[in-house]
């Protein structure tokens, strides 16, 4: 029943935003399976000019005039492109990895990808200078190679106007890489910055795994007292993408023990290196693996060591509920882009309007609520003559990008990892009779500690 219950949570992984190290092959081995805008008129060039919408939460209005012309057709690279966009859409186009694992409602994600655009204005469709926004999926299957290539038909046949990475660092380096390639706007959670920093049209929406370690370390020392090397260990899946994370892991903390386990394999073999017996070899260990790894990790550490970590997925509600059934990630802290899906409301009310609207509400709709909030912002400051050079460029310069959702933005044209802020989850477990739990929100917006 538990390995049900862990196989669930790679599906439910999976359909996020920019996972915690989800990686080719992990969900396949554990789940038993599985393989591992409607078009828009292209214009040519054109010149206008179009004042920027404003708005604290990412909402505002803005007016623009300008003529251009061009015929139909183009595919984009060329100044002034406007592929994807039409007088009344503006088409996106995410990826994510859904295929392969124990079956769990998909409506999550279904849903959610497109739930602020549909009921965003006060339960209204979302409009920026007219247009409505419509999204188009495809499955990346956990494979780099499958993303670019779905990144690629999304472009193309789709004619995606930007793109978006749903899931997994290998899976979103692949896509952005391409993207940067062809011109086109990319936008994902934080994750590595290796391949990723100096791209042109890629933009982080939150933290990047290095740049949380250094918050992470002094949440450590002034939160749980560590104040030597040994106190702390880290066990970070061996792929080239976390190396930028262990390197900053062991500059705060030089000579800490560094696990580095294979991608496939199970956690249950690394529980034994984090304790002696019952007792705690560490007071901490930050885990920076796939949601399956931890949850196979954690009930085999009798000990019981502290959890603190980064990432996205890792602050799952369900990942929280599978930890206690053993108990044994109860009071796990993860930082995580947004504050916990059980205190939504008091951050944004209308996501709880919307999702329950839409038949669905959960913390995956709740991240993916965060982030197509956090592209409104950079779309109406584009003006309303809208195309991907435009886009990039107003990006770039965007200071004061506040959704209440996830962290504040301040990019630059030599930055475009422009967030300081993450929330802190704690991994509650219910003591009502059953072994339930769930993360709250230990504080929001966090920059320091």
């Amino acid at each position: 029943m538990r390995t049900q219950r862990i196989a669930v949570i790679v599906a439910a992984a999976a359909t996020l935003l920019a996972g915690c190290g989800q990686h080719p092959g992990v969900h396949d081995k554990l789940a038993g399976g599985g393989n591992g805008l409607q078009p828009g008129v292209d214009g040519g060039t054109g010149d206008g000019t179009g004042d920027d919408g404003t708005g604290a939460d990412g909402t505002g209005t803005g007016s623009g005039t300008g003529s251009g012309s061009g015929s139909s057709g183009s595919s984009g690279g060329g100044p002034g492109d406007t592929t994807g966009v039409t007088k009344d859409t503006i088409t996106i186009g995410i990826h994510a990895p859904l295929t392969g694992a124990a079956p769990i409602k998909q409506t999550s994600f279904d849903k959610g990808k497109d739930l602020y655009w549909k009921y965003g204005d006060n339960g209204k469709p979302i409009t920026i200078y007219g247009r409505k926004v419509k999204v188009v999926f495809n499955d990346d299957t956990y494979k780099p190679s499958r993303a670019r290539q779905v990144c690629q038909q999304m472009a193309e046949r789709d004619k995606a106007f930007l793109l978006v990475g749903g899931g997994g660092a290998d899976q979103i380096q692949a896509c952005a890489q391409y993207s940067a390639s062809k011109g086109i706007p990319y936008l994902s959670a934080g994750v590595q910055e290796t391949g990723l920093r100096g791209l042109k049209n890629y933009f982080a929406a939150s933290r990047t795994y290095p740049s949380q370690v250094s918050l992470l370390a002094d949440y450590a020392r002034k939160q749980f007292s560590v104040s030597k090397s040994s106190e702390i260990a880290a066990v970070i899946t061996n792929t080239p993408n976390f190396d930028d994370a262990a390197r900053a892991f062991s500059k705060e903390f030089p000579g800490a023990k560094v696990h580095r386990p294979d991608k496939n394999a199970n956690g249950g073999s690394m529980a034994n290196n984090l304790c002696d017996g019952p007792a705690k070899k560490y007071k901490v260990v930050f885990p920076l693996t796939a949601p399956t790894y931890y949850l196979q990790m954690a009930p085999g550490a009798a000990c019981r060591p502290q959890y603190l970590g980064i990432g996205v997925t890792m602050g799952l509600d369900t990942v929280a509920s599978v930890g206690c059934e053993t108990r044994s990630t109860e009071g796990a802290r993860f930082f995580s882009p947004a504050p916990a899906y059980h205190n939504s409301n008091q951050y944004d009310p209308q996501f709880r309007k919307a999702a329950n609207a839409a038949g669905v509400s959960d913390d995956i709709t709740w991240l993916l609520w965060g982030q197509s909030k956090v592209l409104h912002h950079l779309l109406l400051r584009a003006g309303k003559n809208l195309n991907r050079q435009r886009f990039i460029t107003t990006s770039e310069t965007a200071t004061k990008v506040r959704t209440n959702v996830f962290p504040e933005l301040a990019y630059s044209p030599s930055n475009h990892f422009g967030a300081r802020q993450v929330s802190v989850l704690n991994n509650v477990c219910s003591r009502r009779g059953s072994a339930a739990g769930y993360y709250v929100t230990e504080k929001a917006f966090v920059s320091s500690y």
